[in-house]
């Protein structure tokens, strides 16, 4: 089993709560690919959260970035989740920057492709089916990419806040930048994969009123209406299939003529589908019940 003294300096109850998928992953099947995984995962998300807002100390750098790439590399040489993990560790190390400089690595130019990667980590677990997980990692870009250096004034009065809050503040009237804008957008799709509809439906919020302040204002378009789409899906879930339809009606019909948000388009005429299709199953019911 991990202890605590595993991850970095530091850490406390709140760096527990942030993480609680991971830990619960590493409850069961110690040694197992799937514990190993976490392991690294979790190790590796604890150095990035220390990373943003710790005093800097860089002996405290070097020695717990060898501890991560050490469980990293006790994955398998062929695993997808290997290279990912891998890829954000590169991140901190861009060509001719020297890491152990607290000017140079918390300059945007470093802090950009480490949010990217963590963002393609979190993409291989969704293709797994490992929302929990997922949720996390896009938490943790949310949290250290939207705000930077500084977290949210919930979050520093409340040590054993649920990892997802931080999707609710935005507090900061800076730009966005579209990996934690998308980020945003990943973590609402989480959620509501796992059931988790209220939770879910504020994340959409937040990433549609963050859409405004995105850097690249096509990418911020798409994120507003793919959370709309999300939000309308959620209403969907939930059985309230008129509300629903006109939700998806009406935002079908706005960007019908936008070729940048085709796949929007598409998909909420999907969903309008589900509506007819559940709305005819109701019908056919009330007709039998008769």
């Amino acid at each position: 089993m991990m202890s605590t003294g595993d991850g970095p300096h530091g850490s406390d109850v709140s760096a527990r709560f942030r993480h609680q998928a991971f830990f619960e992953t590493l409850q069961r099947d110690e040694g197992s690919r799937e514990w190993i995984a976490a392991r690294a995962g979790l190790l590796l998300l604890r150095h990035v959260v220390w990373w943003n807002y710790a005093d800097w100390d860089p002996d405290g750098v070097v020695s717990q970035e060898e501890s991560v790439v050490a469980a990293i590399e006790a994955l398998p040489a062929d695993d997808l989740e290997r290279a990912r993990l891998s890829a954000v560790i590169a991140a901190f190390h861009p060509p001719g920057l020297h890491l152990v400089n607290p000017d140079n690595v918390r300059a945007l130019s470093i802090r950009e492709p480490i949010a990217e990667a963590l963002n393609g980590y979190g993409d291989v677990l969704v293709t797994r089916g490992a929302w929990a997980l997922a949720a996390d990692v896009y938490a943790t870009v949310w949290d250290t990419r939207a705000v930077p250096d500084a977290r949210s004034a919930r979050a520093q009065r409340d040590e054993g806040a649920d990892p997802t809050l931080i999707a609710r503040e935005v507090t900061t009237a800076a730009l966005i930048s579209p990996t934690s804008l998308l980020a945003a957008l990943n973590l609402a799709l989480c959620l509501r994969m796992l059931g988790r509809t209220t939770a879910a439906s504020e994340a959409y919020v937040a990433a549609r009123a963050a859409a405004a302040r995105c850097r690249n204002p096509h990418i911020g378009e798409y994120v507003r209406y793919r959370a709309w789409l999300g939000d309308a899906l959620i209403i969907l879930d939930r059985g309230h299939l008129s509300e629903a339809d006109r939700q998806l009606s009406d935002l079908a019909a706005e960007i019908s003529s936008n070729p940048r948000l085709r796949d929007v388009h598409a998909r909420a005429r999907h969903a309008l589908a589900v509506v007819a299709y559940r709305r005819g199953i109701e019908a056919r019911r009330h007709r039998g019940g008769r």
